[in-house]
């Protein structure tokens, strides 16, 4: 029976630990789950990390994240529309055959929970 990986938005606060980043990117990577980030959600981790830790060079984390983009270029979701005002728990919505989704796709959930499907992400709301 062939297995059909979750497909999960890799917010800013679980690409701003190493270890963690890298565990997620190994599962990805493996096959285990699908991934998807944006350009804005690289920005956000990287500044952060880059202000709270003044030794550790942009360039480093720039490179991390081409690495990242070339091991998983998938990943990388470049046509999206936030539907929420707070970025912070941006949801995303994705097509994969470049269209948008019917109003039938779009987040049905109550809040504090969540709704994935290949054509919708979202993250829980606090």
């Amino acid at each position: 029976m062939p297995f059909d990986p979750p497909v999960a938005v890799y917010d800013a606060c679980v690409l701003y630990p190493f270890h963690l980043r890298n565990v997620l990117i190994q599962c990805a990577f493996d096959g285990l789950i699908e991934a998807r980030w944006t350009n804005d959600i690289h920005d956000e981790w990287i500044r952060n990390l880059v202000a709270n830790t003044p030794a550790l060079s942009i360039e480093r984390l720039l490179a991390t994240r081409d690495k990242m983009n070339a091991v998983l270029p998938e990943a990388n979701v470049a046509n999206y529309r936030p539907l929420l005002a707070d970025l912070h728990y941006l949801i995303l919505t994705i097509d994969t055959r470049s269209q948008p989704p019917s109003p039938g796709m779009l987040p049905s959930s109550s809040p504090g929970t969540s709704r994935i499907s290949r054509h919708e992400l979202s993250t829980p709301t606090e």
